[in-house]
């Protein structure tokens, strides 16, 4: 397997939580209590900087490899470039969205809710192709030499939330997503 596509599930899994760690604050502020803005703004600084300029260029590389070897299976992933524009842009409004809330600007609960869930929404079904039909797609498509050519031109770049060295900015937020999973497996087991 391809250690491209390995470091991108890895970066999906990771995002994945995230997501669910935003979710839960998100219930927290549907149901009237204070979520913690400091998760919610965690999850946004890191899906304004970490996908566009680490997670979605690795996919491209994939993608244009892939549309230069065999355009219709390329076809098939569907227009994965505006796919990552939507979610950088979606990414950008739920940001607004947020330091309104922040500034205590006009913005109704349903109004965030509704940009907060949008986004949430867009961001797994969008992890949801990529696995199931983007990635398989791809070992269909792509020979050993593709690969390698793929990961030569990876930049290596470490997470800034779950790699080895978190940035303090997302310190925080990676204690809040690692008890959290640490939670949930002593429940699994617990069951």
């Amino acid at each position: 397997m391809s250690e491209v596509i390995n470091a991108l599930r890895r970066e999906h899994d990771a995002l994945s939580k995230l997501l669910d760690a935003l979710e839960r604050q998100l219930v927290e502020f549907d149901q009237g209590r204070r979520p913690d803005y400091d998760i919610v703004q965690g999850v946004i600084d890191y899906c304004l900087t970490f996908p566009d300029l680490y997670h979605h260029p690795k996919e491209d590389l994939v993608y244009a490899r892939m549309a230069a070897r065999n355009p219709a299976k390329a076809a098939t992933v569907g227009d994965l470039l505006a796919e990552h524009e939507a979610l950088a842009a979606l990414t950008q409004r739920f940001a607004e969205a947020m330091r309104n809330v922040l500034d205590e600007a006009e913005i109704s609960r349903e109004g965030l809710l509704e940009v907060a869930y949008d986004f949430l929404g867009h961001y797994r079904r969008h992890i949801a192709g990529e696995e199931e039909v983007f990635f398989p797609a791809a070992f269909e498509v792509l020979t050993p030499e593709d690969w390698q050519a793929v990961e030569a031109e990876v930049e290596a770049r470490q997470d800034p939330l779950f790699g080895r060295q978190p940035e303090q900015r997302f310190v925080l937020l990676r204690e809040h997503v690692l008890a959290w999973d640490r939670d949930q497996q002593m429940a699994d087991e617990a069951s």
